[in-house]
């Protein structure tokens, strides 16, 4: 069979390498001079000559004036390299290099937004903890004609319920920010 025919061979070479390095050992020949040069010299390392060429890109920081996927949203600081700044997203339009002074004023932007975003948290447990006190664990009750089956006439709106959390609570909601269940 092949498989056979392929096992002695590899056999055969195995045994022939074993005899031609018995024979290297035991009848030494002399080296010719090329070879006797080759032993002598110094051995040079490759690793010194690649740590040259391993310099990494230093990157730069690209203001997006659009969305790039798996990048980022228009309006944001990305730091990419510059042969993909310039190639890629200078070029199609897509974002612009960033100066020291865009740098500085996205960063403001950046505290100032934080600033609003804490501002209106703040707001919203004031808010929270004043219809908490109005109206503890009982809730808003809207009292309601309901006809002799049980069925309500007419119907509680979200514009009902904000206009009374405003006369109670002294707390403004916008009518679209509430949720009533379907009675």
């Amino acid at each position: 069979s092949r498989g056979h025919i392929e096992h002695m061979i590899h056999r055969l070479s195995a045994f022939a390498l074993c005899c031609l390095a018995y024979a290297l050992l035991l009848e030494p020949r002399p080296l010719q001079p090329a070879a006797r040069a080759a032993i002598a010299a110094p051995v040079r390392s490759p690793v010194p000559l690649m740590k040259g060429k391993a310099k990494a890109a230093k990157a730069v920081k690209v203001l997006l004036t659009g969305d790039v996927k798996g990048l980022g949203k228009a309006g944001e600081l990305v730091d990419v390299k510059p042969a993909y700044a310039e190639n890629f997203l200078v070029s199609k339009g897509l974002g612009n290099i960033a100066s020291k002074e865009v740098i500085a004023r996205v960063a403001e932007e950046a505290a100032a937004a934080a600033a609003a975003a804490a501002e209106a948290k703040k707001a919203a447990v004031e808010c929270k903890a004043s219809l908490a006190q109005t109206f503890g664990k009982n809730g808003l009750f809207i009292e309601c004609q309901v006809g002799p089956n049980g069925k309500l006439h007419g119907s509680v709106t979200a514009q009902d319920v904000a206009s009374l959390i405003d006369q109670r609570a002294n707390v403004k909601l916008d009518k679209q920010n509430i949720a009533l269940p379907s009675i």
